[in-house]
């Protein structure tokens, strides 16, 4: 089979709805590279299928183990699969079209959008790498409107500290809407290349600091707007490092929550920042959240 890749089809009941966010949730913490849709728009005997890749066997083997006992009890299937070609990558991308929201389209490089399609609009061109952060995710396109809400309402200076920053697509949207400066956070090399890679296609690199660093132990001067798209767990976790990074009178948006971790991340959070917003789409939520003045 030559240079196989480790997978998972991962089959989850079509009728719930709660599903899909409950496995990404999952997933989270299980270092996959790419999810890929297969089937999306026939499910097979009243089930939808995505393909779960992964870099190593034993990441693989540990979401299989993670998803059946979790999962497996509410009709979840998952199955190891073994993908022979090294094209992966780029067939689960290829479908990816632009995506327009709010003022912010965000667009893969074979489908840029023309003029007239953009007007009033910023474009942010990203190339799928990982299959996040692509805009295609709800919890991406909730961030993306919550940060441009808080640029429209914040003075200047309008400075920003993305937290997991991924692809980039958050720090470079804030950049195009006029923030600055911009520091942009990740703990994956990987994800970090990725990023810096899309500041040079979208003639950002001089505006957007990247930097390796892990949020549970981050030393960065406090800003104006915060953004992390993480998950409700690391959220938790992390609370008070990651609302000490935030100016009197800034914003915090926080994404990458499920509607069933909203509660106990709105508790962790709220205990040094007040909520004033919340976006909701899909069984995702990203909650905004602001410091008070200074006294």
């Amino acid at each position: 089979m030559g240079d196989a890749r480790p997978a998972l089809d991962v089959a989850l009941p079509a009728e719930s709805s709660a599903l899909p966010a409950r496995l990404d949730c999952l997933l989270d913490d299980l270092r996959p590279v790419a999810i890929e849709p297969r089937d999306e728009s026939a499910p097979r005997g009243g089930l939808r299928v995505q393909r779960v890749h992964f870099e190593a066997h034993d990441d693989r083997a540990a979401a299989l183990h993670a998803i059946t006992r979790t999962l497996g009890p509410e009709g979840v299937i998952a199955r190891a699969v073994d993908v022979p070609d090294e094209d992966w990558a780029a067939r689960s991308q290829a479908g990816l079209r632009a995506v327009r929201v709010g003022r912010v389209v965000v667009a893969p490089p074979w489908d840029l959008p023309r003029d007239e399609e953009t007007a009033g609009a910023v474009v942010v061109v990203i190339e799928p790498s990982t299959g996040f952060g692509t805009g295609h995710h709800a919890s991406t396109r909730l961030c993306l409107r919550a940060l441009e809400t808080c640029l429209d309402a914040a003075p200047a200076p309008r400075d920003v500290l993305d937290l997991g920053t991924g692809s980039g697509v958050l720090a470079i949207a804030a950049h195009r809407l006029g923030a600055a400066p911009i520091l942009a956070v990740d703990r994956d090399r990987d994800a970090l290349a990725n990023a810096r890679d899309n500041l040079a296609r979208n003639a950002a690199a001089h505006a957007v600091s990247l930097r390796l660093d892990d949020v549970g132990r981050l030393a960065a001067p406090a800003a104006a707007i915060v953004t992390a798209n993480l998950s409700g767990a690391v959220l938790v976790r992390h609370a008070e490092r990651i609302a000490r990074h935030v100016r009197p009178s800034g914003w915090l948006v926080a994404g990458g929550v499920t509607a069933a971790e909203e509660e106990r991340t709105r508790a962790a959070l709220g205990a040094a920042l007040t909520p004033v917003a919340r976006e909701t789409e899909d069984g995702w939520v990203a909650l905004t959240l602001r410091r008070a003045p200074a006294p």
